[in-house]
């Protein structure tokens, strides 16, 4: 074989390792009870970005593309960053429900008052 393969195979060989550990590592997180939620899903995210870039940058060859391919990924993660935050926009007191729509579990602000009078006044 040549030297070119072997640096190939030696490679793959280490990123094959290193998604096993990152696998283990998974599976070991979702047993450890996180005191608060957030943090379970930070280690979780931080876990499958790590093997989420081992698998693109050596089995799709981005880690030999030019620098334009890593500005265009770069907006893609502003822009998935942005949509994952936004429900958390808009869970302040300024943005709420209308009284009379309800709400996601059933349940109702405030009944609706039926007049049947239609615009008369008493």
């Amino acid at each position: 074989m040549s030297n070119d393969m072997n640096h190939h195979i030696k490679v793959y060989r280490n990123v094959f390792i290193g998604l096993l550990i990152f696998t283990v590592l998974t599976v070991g997180a979702s047993y450890f009870d996180f005191s608060y939620v957030w943090i379970g899903v930070t280690v979780g995210l931080a876990i499958a970005f790590i093997k989420g870039y081992l698998v693109a940058a050596n089995f799709m060859h981005l880690n030999n593309e030019k620098s334009l391919i890593y500005i265009v990924l770069g907006f893609t993660l502003i822009f998935f960053l942005v949509l994952f935050f936004m429900p958390t926009l808009w869970h302040n007191d300024e943005m709420h429900s209308p009284e009379h729509i309800p709400m996601q579990n059933g349940e109702v602000y405030e009944q609706v008052k039926h007049n049947d009078h239609h615009g008369e006044e008493h």
